[in-house]
């Protein structure tokens, strides 16, 4: 009788405990349902929430989980990871998959709005592969769109537009069309980064018409900004000013107005409103990202050397050095390529000590068995023989495969590195410049110039050939932008004597600037080594 009682009392215990722990707090529950939809609603609910509340480990977790959410739905910045680690290590010790997938992603946006991108980019990839054993497919989606966001912001646009590719396909089979808005708008400012105009513009007409069907204002705001951008870009100067207004208007992240202002300033620019345009940067101004104060003070500098205030113009132009020069130290792409490929060696360790503890069961449960059953172990023994031959085959195998691989590798980088000089020669500026070198062979001088525009976009090519080199230059080396032009024609592989045309400028000040660049700038004082030597030293690192 005592027993039965007993086994009920435990059974009763055991129910109970189970209903506690899978039990979430509903006020909890209630904000995680506004999130999505209401996400001003839901952090003020959320705040409205004493923390001293909750009693259970599981329910502080949940807590600092939806508030880090909330807040990241409402692009307040955070660059505090106390409140998220609480959920980052209780779902972890408890195999949460689900909310682990959650919980990592907004550690990784924590390490983005704090600037840390390796961070970031760790804390995503362990994300989407606790997404991936869910599924979910639609925060694998956002996932895959920060990962993308990170390379892009680097300039690392190979990587960025695949990841887009991939975020593009969830969201289109998520019927996510917020985040298909986002991706399109992105990959369009690839396009725009590259020189595509054309293929830019087809896409973002297409985000723009899926954006006006949206009740989204952010949509409309991010679509016509890159709209703006790239009108600019095409000297079509009205439309420019038409769209940055539309994502003025319709701007809702306070961080992206101050970027619209900066366009909206640029286009009245272009347009030689300048009252209108400076009206617009000043308000861009209070801006704390160092690239975007950069491109104001670029303007500001410009319009100051229109209306004859020759210092106020140099005034600004030491101010859009100073933050340039902030902005590209802040540049991380080596790190972000170094943390990617620590994170596949990390995985394949995982896999080998998993693979290693197998191996050593079998092992020690092969011993025991020896111990017990001699004739049994022989036929056991002779089976692993075979077992392991076969694993000896099959690693020779691999071995052949990875040399194959490897050689295709070779053959594919030989490939891309042809097609990047193919799409140099046949790009825009190239061909401007080419134009230009065959004007002064046959009349001595040329209708066309080189202009600040032409330079930016040679420098882009020149990245997107070389990988970054001006960046890593200006890192490198305190080189003027004058001195970065002259490097970028260098790499063209045309003759030096035709850098004069394109600079304008005699053949001697040519030689000179040379001289200064590798003497002072790069302390090279070797008279057998030319500023190329120095340059492709630069491309193979």
């Amino acid at each position: 009788m005592k027993a039965t009682v007993l086994a009920m009392l435990l059974l009763a215990s055991c129910i109970l405990a189970a209903c506690t722990r899978f039990s979430p707090n509903a006020q909890l529950v209630q904000a995680d349902s506004l999130i999505q939809k209401l996400p001003d609603s839901a952090l003020r609910f959320l705040q409205s929430i004493q923390s001293k509340e909750f009693h259970s480990a599981a329910d502080r977790a949940y807590y600092a989980l939806l508030l880090t959410q909330v807040k990241d739905k409402n692009f307040i910045l955070q660059t505090e990871d106390s409140l998220i680690r609480i959920a980052v290590q209780y779902y972890d010790s408890t195999k949460n998959t689900a909310m682990q997938a959650r919980a990592h992603y907004y550690l990784g946006c924590i390490w983005r709005d704090k600037e840390d991108y390796p961070n970031a980019l760790s804390c995503f990839f362990t994300a989407i592969s606790y997404a991936k054993k869910i599924p979910d497919y639609n925060l694998a989606g956002h996932i895959y769109n920060n990962i993308a966001n990170l390379y892009y912001q680097q300039r690392l646009n190979e990587q960025a537009d695949s990841i887009y590719q991939i975020t593009e396909d969830l969201a289109i089979k998520q019927k996510n069309f917020h985040l298909h808005v986002e991706v399109l708008s992105q990959r369009g400012m690839i396009n725009i980064r590259e020189g595509k105009y054309k293929e830019a513009e087809q896409i973002l007409l297409h985000a723009f018409e899926i954006s006006r069907h949206s009740t989204l204002k952010s949509l409309i705001a991010k679509t016509t900004y890159s709209l703006s951008l790239l009108y600019g870009r095409m000297n079509m100067g009205e439309k420019a000013v038409e769209y940055a207004k539309l994502s003025v208007n319709n701007q809702e992240n306070i961080n992206m107005q101050y970027r619209a202002c900066l366009v909206l300033g640029d286009a009245y620019y272009k347009t030689a409103q300048y009252d209108s345009a400076l009206i617009y940067l000043n308000k861009g101004l209070y801006s704390k990202d160092h690239s975007t104060k950069a491109g104001i003070y670029m303007r500001l500098a410009d319009i100051a050397q229109k209306q004859g205030l020759l210092e106020k113009a140099l005034e600004m132009e030491r101010k859009y050095s100073a933050y340039l020069d902030s902005a590209q130290q802040k540049q991380q792409s080596t790190a972000i390529v170094t943390t990617e490929k620590n994170i596949l060696i990390q995985r394949k360790q995982s896999e080998y000590k998993k693979n290693l503890g197998k191996f050593s069961y079998y092992t020690i449960t092969t011993i025991a068995t020896l111990l017990s059953v001699f004739f049994i172990l022989w036929k056991k023994y002779k089976k692993r023989i075979n077992s392991l031959q076969k694993e000896l085959e099959q690693h020779n195998y691999n071995q052949k495969e990875k040399a194959i691989l490897q050689k295709e590798l070779h053959s594919l980088n030989t490939e891309r590195q042809a097609l990047l000089k193919e799409a140099y020669e046949h790009s825009e500026v190239y061909a401007k410049m080419k134009r230009i070198i065959q004007s002064y062979k046959k009349t001595d001088k040329s209708t066309e110039h080189f202009d600040e525009e032409d330079w930016k976009q040679l420098i882009a090519e020149t990245d997107i050939r070389w990988n970054n080199i001006t960046i890593r230059l200006a890192s490198k080396y305190p080189l003027s932008l004058d001195e970065i032009y002259l490097c970028c024609l260098y790499l063209t592989d045309m003759p030096t004597s035709h850098f004069r045309y394109i600079m304008e400028c005699s053949r001697d000040a040519i030689y000179k600037k040379t001289k200064r660049i590798l003497e002072q700038k790069m302390k090279c004082f070797d008279k057998s080594t030319s500023l190329r030597d120095i340059l492709d030293t630069l491309i193979i690192e």
